[in-house]
Order: C-alpha cells, then structure tokens, then sequence
C-alpha cells in the first residue's frame, strides 16, 4: 500500500521546482497569461485553478458520449470546436495556476502534486479528442495513449533522476504540443477527410503512421532521457528498469484491446486505461517530490494485469464487462486512498486549506 511518512511530508514540503526554463513560444504567450491571472479574483485558489483546467478537458471527452463510442464516427463540426477551445482553455488555466499563486503568495507543494497530476490525467484526455477527431478507430486509439504515456512518464522519472522537469527540448516543448493538438481537432470542421488524403509508399495510411510515429517517439524518447542522465551502461541500467512496470502495464493495455467489447465500448476503456495511467504517474511524482523510493511492484499495476490476463485468456464477453467493472470500482477506492488521501495529509501537514 502506498502510505506517507512524517518525513515524506516534510520533505515534500520543502520541495522546489525546478523546469528547463520557457520555449520561445512560451514567451510570447506569458504576456496573456498574466494578464488572465491578474483578473483572477483571490478567492478562486491556485489549485481551483489547475482543477478547472482539467475539468475543461474532461469536459471535451465527455461530449463524445452522446455521439460514439468506438472513436471512428464522425460527430457534428461544433463538436470540433468544442475540442479545440476546452484544449485552449485547459492550456490557459494550466499556464496561469503558479501565477496566480504567486500573485497572491500561495505557492506551495500541494500547487505542485496538484498541476503534474492533473497534467498526467489530461494527457488521455487530449489523446481521445485528437483520435476522435480524426477517426483513427479503437485500435490506433490505444496505441497513440500508449505512446503518449510512455512519453510523459519518461519525462517524469527524469525529474526523479535530475531534480529538473524537462518542458521543452530544443524549443520545443508542452505549449508547441498543445497547440498543435488545437489545430488537429480544428481540421475536420474544413475537411473531415483531411488525413486519409496521406498515403505513404502507396499504401501506409496516415493513421497507421500515426502509430509508428507515436511508437517509435516514445522509444527514442525514453532511451534519451535515460542516456543523457546516466554514467554509463549499469546506471542506465538502473534508471531504465523503472520503466518496466509502465511497459508490463502497456502490453496488458494492448491485450484489453483485444477484448470481445474493446470495439463497442473503446471510449470508455480508453479513459479508464488512462484513468489508471494517471494513478501511477501521481505515485511516481508523490515519490519524485517525498524522495520515497520507487516501487517497481505496484498492487493496482499488478490487479489491472491480473484481471486483464484472465479477460483475455478466457474470451467471454459478460466476464469482460464484469473484469471493467471491479477494475472501476478498484480505481475508485484506490483513488481516494492515495491522490485525495495525499491531498488530505499534505493540507494538514501544511496547515492551509484547498
């Protein structure tokens, strides 16, 4: 179980953040983005803000489920729109949170836990808007989420390595991704065949690109972070095996897609894969910030496999539907154990309120 000491407290108390510094996009933006946080009124809190961020997020996810479920069927143009202006305002309230707080002399650690975790929980949730966006079906679907937890992961061990959160690399960085997932959901509402225009080698469609591109990303991804910050093959070594629950935990997301539903029902796999992704990456920056050593044998990584396992080896559709319902029910409980009880005990130890 995943429990806090008096000296993880403390020393995530007297954690300091520390990034690579702005893009140069970054700096053309932050004059709006103080201008947005100084109309914020001081009653709204720092953490209010980061919240409202990731509601906007999920705000865009949950407008799918009125149209499809299988992330290939082409929804209404306001739908687009919709997508791309909750990404932009979930770029914004994520950009002016830390302002906000030092205009108000708020800033503290729970700011932190808070800001990174909902970062992992919208990483899905942007992924799911793009594929929906571009019907790339429930299988690609799954394998972009993969790719893109594989990447924010990486970055997140790195800071357990480095004390440093990598934003950018060579000027390119969070704000370049998030507006270029703005400008992907905008494409269908000009022309919602836009993408099966690209053909590679005369026969590779531009969605299965998608996928090796994701892949591959990752991949090289990983294996920088890791080289760059290592003294040689045994450190690598070390740092790499922290990766490997992640990746044990990808193969059964990959297996989950291979379920009878996972056609019918991808959207809502889809979020509860992430859902848990996101309770992992919470663990990992609770210990980046605690100094708490990283368990390489997580009981939820663990149940999930466990259940998935058996989903698949057996191939019956009521015992799937029966496996994603404890495995919500599990998350549910396991959430409020570890991100709301974390929340709970960090409030307490800081003596301040939400």
């Amino acid at each position: 179980m995943f429990e806090l000491t008096e000296k993880d407290l403390e020393n995530m108390k007297n954690h300091k953040y520390k990034t690579t510094g702005y893009s140069t996009l970054d700096n053309k933006m932050n004059p709006f983005w103080t201008y947005c946080a100084n109309l914020l009124p001081y009653k709204y809190s720092p953490n209010m803000v980061t919240l409202t961020g990731s509601f906007c997020h999920l705000f865009g996810v949950f407008i799918i489920v009125f149209y499809d479920y299988t992330l290939s069927k082409e929804l209404p143009n306001y739908v687009y729109f919709v997508f791309a202006l909750m990404l932009f305002l979930g770029q914004t309230f994520d950009a002016i949170d830390g302002k906000h707080a030092r205009n108000t002399n708020r800033s503290s650690s729970l700011g932190q836990l808070m800001d990174h975790g909902c970062d992992a929980m919208d990483n899905f949730t942007f992924c799911i808007m793009i594929c929906q966006s571009h019907l790339l079906g429930p299988m690609i679907s799954c394998f972009v989420e993969i790719g893109i937890q594989q990447n924010y992961y990486a970055y997140t061990l790195e800071e357990n390595f480095t004390g440093v959160i990598r934003t950018n690399t060579n000027d390119f960085g969070v704000t370049e991704i998030q507006f270029l997932s703005m400008i992907l959901c905008l494409f269908p509402i000009f022309d919602r065949h836009f993408l099966d225009y690209f053909e590679f080698f005369g026969t590779i469609k531009i969605n299965i690109l998608m996928f090796y591109i994701t892949l591959i990303f990752s991949i090289v991804t990983n294996t920088y972070l890791i080289i760059t910050d290592s003294n040689g093959l045994k450190d690598a070594w070390n740092k790499w095996n922290k990766m490997i629950p992640l990746c044990i935990f990808n193969f059964f997301e990959f297996l989950a897609s291979r379920f009878i539903i996972f056609n019918k029902y991808a959207y809502f796999i889809l979020i509860l894969n992430g859902l848990y992704y996101t309770l992992f990456a919470a663990k990992l920056i609770i210990c980046n910030m605690s100094k708490k050593k990283i368990n390489n044998f997580d009981i939820d990584m663990i149940i999930y496999d466990v259940l998935i396992g058996i989903g698949y080896l057996i191939k019956n559709e009521f015992l799937e539907k029966i496996i994603f319902c404890l495995l919500t029910l599990w998350l549910i409980y396991r959430f409020n154990v570890v991100i709301v009880g974390t929340i709970k005990k960090l409030l307490n130890y800081l003596k301040m309120s939400f």
